[in-house]
């Protein structure tokens, strides 16, 4: 199980992901999901690349997970540990 990316979140080189759902929020900001943009400090703007298979929005982007990449190859962290999606 794996913790949930919502935008802020950081990446593991710097940066942070800018955008989320327009629909789904948890804990007061919107849920990332692939596609999503981010800027990396290391690689500048890049997208996130990777979603978890089980868990769509509404227009079928699949969410990120902790640990989970962007397109430039950094991973990106969960400032919630303790909460996980299965």
């Amino acid at each position: 199980m794996k913790s949930p990316i919502r935008k802020d979140e950081k990446l593991e080189h710097g940066g942070e992901v800018t955008s989320g759902s327009p629909w789904t929020e948890f804990m007061g900001r919107p849920l990332a999901r692939r596609g999503d943009e981010a800027t990396c400090e290391l690689h500048g703007p890049t997208v996130i690349d990777e979603g978890a298979d089980k868990f769509p929005d509404r227009d079928h982007k699949l969410f990120a997970l902790d640990g989970h990449r962007c397109a430039c190859g950094c991973r990106l962290i969960s400032s919630l540990p303790n909460v996980h999606f299965a």
